[in-house]
């Protein structure tokens, strides 16, 4: 699915419409001004942390994702297979739920909004097709890097999904883990600066073929 454009309009999948809209969360982060910062990676940095904090990922660990993913049915799924929009809304909102019974009261956040802004946006990043389903995989990947946590965590979560049983990266995986990643810069337009290519995971491991696993 080719992801380097504009995305069009979209369904709201929320009681909170318009607000939760991605269109709506585009103006917003539009408003910010992060496109008079020069350099694109700071600028695409810029954005998805924007998108972090309207969401609220920026208060749930990597560690809150995976027993999200493993109290809904997900941990062990193929991650082949696909969500439909129901399932992923039940899923996002076990995740805003379960983050308001470990915040204070002072703190606590909408979990309708919070989840509906989520949902739109996953939607919007993976289906953009409008097909009311998206992979289990897409998901995984996007909130792995769009939460809290410490980095090692992060990066072991996704080298488990990306990998055999015997700990060797199957390349056809990592193939799938770029092209799924690049989505978020895309999300928020940045795909002029970075975008997935066919090309792209060869360059990466160009000479060291022998670490990985070209196997399914």
């Amino acid at each position: 699915m080719d992801r380097n454009h504009h995305y069009k309009e979209k369904k709201h999948h929320s009681s909170q419409a318009p607000r939760a809209d991605y269109h709506y969360l585009m103006a917003e982060m539009k408003a910010q001004n992060f496109d008079i910062i020069k350099f694109a990676t700071y600028r695409t940095a810029s954005k998805l942390r924007f998108i972090q904090k309207k969401t609220n990922m920026h208060l749930v660990d990597i560690w809150n994702i995976i027993e999200a993913f493993r109290e809904n049915g997900l941990n062990a799924l193929d991650s082949r297979l696909e969500l439909t929009v129901p399932r992923l809304e039940t899923l996002v909102h076990s995740i805003c739920y379960q983050l308001n019974k470990r915040l204070p009261l002072s703190q606590q956040i909408d979990v309708e909004y919070s989840s509906a802004v989520l949902v739109n946006w996953l939607l919007a990043t993976y289906d953009p097709d409008e097909t009311g389903k998206v992979r289990v995989f897409s998901v995984k990947i996007a909130l792995a890097i769009i939460c809290a946590g410490k980095i090692t965590d992060k990066l072991r979560y996704i080298f488990s999904l990306i990998s055999d049983v015997n700990g060797h990266m199957v390349f056809s995986k990592f193939v799938d883990f770029l092209r799924e990643a690049m989505g978020l810069p895309c999300s928020v337009y940045e795909s002029p600066s970075f975008y997935f290519t066919e090309s792209l995971p060869r360059t990466i491991f160009d000479g060291i073929a022998e670490f990985f696993s070209v196997g399914e």
